[in-house]
Order: structure tokens, then C-alpha cells, then sequence
């Protein structure tokens, strides 16, 4: 019993607070823009890319207007398919994402999204993929087919709001209150179980 609610502890750690190098497994994945995913209650986003946001539009080579930041989550869903995401975590970002490299299939999908064209290497001068960036970029691909806004200046003129989310985009409906409050409650509940966890686990070492 103690070396099963042993282990219950060090799950319930684990997936509260995954530190560096920490792998991730998942066949059903939610994405949630070109370079952020979501699963197994983690957002992570995707380490050496930058897509464009959400909401971003671009042009394209005619000087038209179209959604390159929906489009770009459109593609990032294709490459993943129906296949399992594994991702390894390096850091995280000053909005509590996860900073990974991730696979489908056995393919780096930061990798695969900036070669395609539908996102950039990030930051340019550490950024693994700069060989594929110059190559999209050449072959005018997606993106590059036209002009458009990095997506970091873009960020800047469009600041997002820092707080946690609550479901999918919560902050445009959920008042910043509300919000707060339920942040609050997540946390009391973790503690909640890690709590009765540690007072099973003292109730069975006297017992022996």
C-alpha cells in the first residue's frame, strides 16, 4: 500500500510540475495556434518557431488580405494527424507554457512547420532551423509567398492578456475576476490532495 500511494504522489507531481527534459506522450492532442498545443492538461509550445498568431492576417502575393495565423494551426493539425505527440520539454516561457521539441510520426514538428513555410525560425540566431527557413523562403512557400508581419512585431502591436486561461479563449468572456477565482480553487484542490495523500500514506507507517 505505502509504495502505491508512493507512487500516486510522484504522478500527481509529475504532472503538476514537469521539469526539463520531461517526456510527454499523447494520441489525441488539441492545437491551439501554429507553434502551441495542448495535452495531457499541459500547453506547450513548440521550441525554435514562431507562427503567426491566431488572429494574425498577411497577403499574399497579389496584395490580398488572408488568415495566415488560422491557417497556420490548420497545417500544424495536419502534420500531426491521428499520429502520438511525444515532446521534450526544455524550459518554460513567461506564460507557464512548456518549451519543447516535439514529434509526430518521428517528425520534429517545429522543423516541419518552418520548412513548409507556415512558420519561422525563432529566434534567428539560435534557432535550429535555419537551413529550412532559407530554403521555404527561396521557394517563396506559404508565408513567403507574400508579405507579412513578423509575428513578434505583430505580438507587440497586439498584447496579449498574461493570465491563465479557462478554457478556450476564456479572458474575451470569463471576467478577470472569475477567472482568479477559479485559478484559486485549482490550486486549493491540488493541495487538497496532496494533503489526504500524505496523511494516508502517515496513517499506513503506523499502522506497521
Amino acid at each position: 500500500m505505502k509504495r502505491i500511494v508512493l507512487t500516486l504522489v510522484l504522478s500527481l507531481m509529475a504532472a503538476t510540475f514537469p521539469g526539463p527534459g520531461a517526456v510527454s506522450h499523447a494520441a489525441s492532442v488539441r492545437v491551439a495556434d501554429g507553434d502551441t498545443i495542448e495535452f495531457g492538461g499541459q500547453r506547450i509550445r513548440l521550441q525554435g518557431i514562431d507562427a503567426p498568431e491566431l488572429y494574425q492576417e498577411c497577403r499574399d502575393a497579389a496584395g490580398r488580405n488572408w488568415s495566415c495565423g488560422r491557417r497556420a494551426r490548420v497545417e500544424l493539425r495536419k502534420l500531426i494527424g491521428n499520429e502520438a505527440v511525444q515532446c521534450e520539454a526544455h524550459a518554460k516561457d513567461r506564460f507557464g507554457r512548456s518549451v519543447a521539441v516535439c514529434r509526430a510520426g518521428g517528425r520534429d514538428l517545429g522543423e516541419a512547420m518552418v520548412r513548409s513555410g507556415w512558420a519561422l525560425a525563432y529566434p534567428d540566431w539560435a534557432s535550429p532551423y535555419g537551413a529550412a527557413q532559407s530554403e521555404a523562403r527561396s521557394r517563396k512557400a506559404e508565408l513567403w509567398a507574400g508579405p507579412f508581419e513578423n509575428p513578434r512585431a505583430w505580438r507587440e502591436q497586439h498584447p496579449r492578456d498574461d493570465r491563465p486561461l479557462i478554457g478556450r479563449h476564456a479572458r474575451d468572456i470569463v471576467p478577470p475576476a472569475v477567472q482568479d477565482w477559479l485559478s484559486t480553487r485549482s490550486q486549493a484542490a491540488r493541495q487538497s490532495v496532496l494533503q489526504w495523500l500524505r496523511s494516508v500514506w502517515a496513517g499506513k507507517s503506523d499502522t506497521r
